[in-house]
């Protein structure tokens, strides 16, 4: 761990991007919280903190921004966290057919969150596009736009995912209107950094933020659900149920973490696949301990 790094006293913020409003894009998890300790830590307030939410957060990614960094970030003298959702306003335009959580998508569709087939359309679909819905509609960013000058979005990537983060965005309407920054990459804090720097701030750790179905869990993260919300680990095998009779590849179900042919969350539950640990079945070279870019 880069101690060092931590506090320095050095003014690392975005002062290259002379004036320009920034927009924190809040997941919930580590990283985020990790991002926004060291934005107050440096002296850099964001303009507005948005957190797209597909409808399945865990209970503890709630508790923790309602009842943990609500206060905080009043004290720091924050904006608030603003939730918005495709369900609720959701943007409504080409490829957007549906005002609909991410379950009630995989319902109708009966199938699974896009990441189980090994795409990532869940993030931008359920995360990217209904932050950007809600910025378009603000007067503030209007005026930036009107002026030519990018918002500045700011993502909670750490040191040890520069693969993640990229210079621009894919989609040509957000890379036009949009400048990512990476702070903690740039600050070069890795995990071990961000957490110890939320510690710092006398803030406790908070658990990865996913939705409770992401096919990304864990072994141990799906032990998790099933024992302290069991609502909604039911509602996941029914998910996993219903989309099994059309799955056509081995290595498609809510289960990456366990080998192919072995990721199916209802076979898992109902006994199948026996021998499976967490040490077993995680793959050392897969990502399952990040979320699906849902700081985008």
């Amino acid at each position: 761990m880069k101690q060092q790094q931590l506090f320095d006293g050095s003014k690392r913020g975005p002062s290259r991007f002379d004036g320009q409003k920034i927009l924190a894009a809040y997941g919930g998890g580590v990283n985020t919280i990790a991002m926004l300790v060291w934005m107050r830590e440096n002296g850099v307030r964001p303009w507005a903190i948005v957190m797209a939410n597909p409808g399945s957060e865990r209970k503890a990614t709630i508790h923790y921004r309602d009842n943990i960094m609500a206060p905080w970030l009043a004290v720091a003298g924050f904006p608030e966290v603003v939730v918005v959702s495709r369900w609720e306003e959701g943007p409504l335009r080409k490829g957007f057919l549906n005002k609909e959580t991410l379950e009630e998508c995989c319902e109708r569709t009966k199938s699974l969150p896009s990441i189980a087939y090994g795409w990532k359309k869940c993030s931008y679909n359920y995360k990217a596009a209904p932050s950007m819905w809600w910025t378009e509609r603000q007067a503030w960013a209007q005026e930036e736009w009107a002026a030519e000058r990018k918002i500045v979005k700011a993502i909670g990537y750490d040191f040890d995912e520069d693969s993640r983060a990229k210079d621009e965005f894919n989609d040509p309407v957000e890379n036009r209107r949009y400048q990512p920054w990476y702070p903690l990459r740039d600050a070069q804090l890795d995990r071990e950094d961000c957490v110890a720097l939320i510690r710092a701030a006398g803030l406790p750790v908070p658990t990865k933020s996913a939705c409770t179905f992401c096919p990304n869990n864990t072994l141990e993260e799906w032990d998790e659900l099933r024992r302290d919300e069991p609502d909604a680990f039911e509602r996941a095998l029914v998910m996993s149920r219903r989309a099994a009779p059309d799955l056509t590849s081995e290595s498609a179900g809510l289960m990456r973490c366990n080998p192919h042919g072995q990721r199916q969350l209802h076979v898992w539950h109902e006994g199948g696949y026996q021998g499976l640990t967490p040490s077993s079945s995680q793959d050392t070279n897969d990502t399952l301990s990040l979320p699906c870019e849902c700081a985008l």
